[in-house]
């Protein structure tokens, strides 16, 4: 794997490893589109603009029609500047998303795709600089599903958009795994947790919904929702540490009556390790 060459002078812009803008989105099945905005590359050194004028005062992309600032697009069918690094998009995995330059500032900002389990991808003939901004999945199809936005304040956070159903309406009165391989990328990390939004409907009051880390065993002290009004739709948002099963983050959850229902969607995960 390609690993960035000395960087040129410092470019001294805005707070440490900021990131403004930049939110991702899903433009089709297999490109994506990262709004405009500004961050600074993985050292620390440059900023990397997107709809802003870059070092030779060039805005990219164009400002068009009425000041309308365009995002800047990856293309999965393409290698290189603007699509995946090296292969073929493939179905249900999970990609990287990140913004490319040139310290020297001869070629203009790009995204690029590369699979999560590179540790960094393979740059394009004459990027140096390079920073994470987010990951997206495929599904079975190999269309893009969610894509995650990394938080600039929390460097180890990602926020879903959209949320990403997990399960629906389920009643298991056991505990039972939950899957979250899709909005989450694999991994056997203990310490990933997961912002869920979840929508309970009792079937009494008093029933519950309880989760805990898949392969735990506690039944004591676990994140539980009481229903509050029989067969009304109560909306809740938790923090759940994810266990591991079969290589993948799961969560297990059961209600207290099978004739309850609960429904779970992420909203965004975080690590803790360092």
């Amino acid at each position: 794997m390609a690993t960035p060459q000395v960087q040129n002078d410092p470019i001294y812009g805005l707070a440490h490893l900021y990131i403004s803008g930049m939110n991702i989105s899903a433009a089709s099945t297999t490109v994506l589109a990262i709004a405009p905005g500004q961050c600074r590359d993985s050292n620390d050194v440059i900023d990397m603009p997107i709809g802003f004028p870059n070092l030779q005062g060039n805005v990219i992309p164009a400002i068009q029609v009425q000041n309308y600032y365009s995002p800047l697009f990856i293309n999965s069918a393409v290698n290189g500047a603007n699509g995946l690094d090296a292969g073929t998009l493939a179905a249900s995995t999970n990609y990287a998303i990140w913004v490319i330059g040139d310290s020297r500032g001869y070629k203009n900002v790009a995204g690029l795709l590369s699979l999560t389990s590179n540790a960094a991808p393979l740059l394009p003939l004459g990027y140096d600089s390079l920073r994470l901004i987010g990951m997206v999945t495929t599904d079975g199809s190999a269309h893009f599903l969610n894509s995650n936005i990394l938080n600039a304040v929390n460097l180890k956070a990602f926020y879903l958009q959209p949320e990403a159903s997990v399960l629906a309406a389920g009643n298991a009165t056991t505990f039972t795994a939950i899957d979250l391989s899709t909005p989450i990328p694999t991994t056997t990390d203990k310490n990933v947790i997961a912002y869920l939004d979840v929508l309970f409907t009792p079937a009494a009051i008093g029933d519950y919904v309880q989760f805990r880390p898949t392969g735990s065993t506690a039944t004591a002290g676990l994140n539980t929702i009481f229903g509050v009004a029989a067969g009304t739709p109560q909306r809740q948002f938790l923090t759940v540490f994810c266990g591991v099963g079969s290589s993948k983050p799961e969560i297990d959850y059961l209600v207290s009556s099978s004739s309850d229902a609960v429904t779970v969607l992420v909203t965004g995960y975080s690590f803790t390790t360092t």
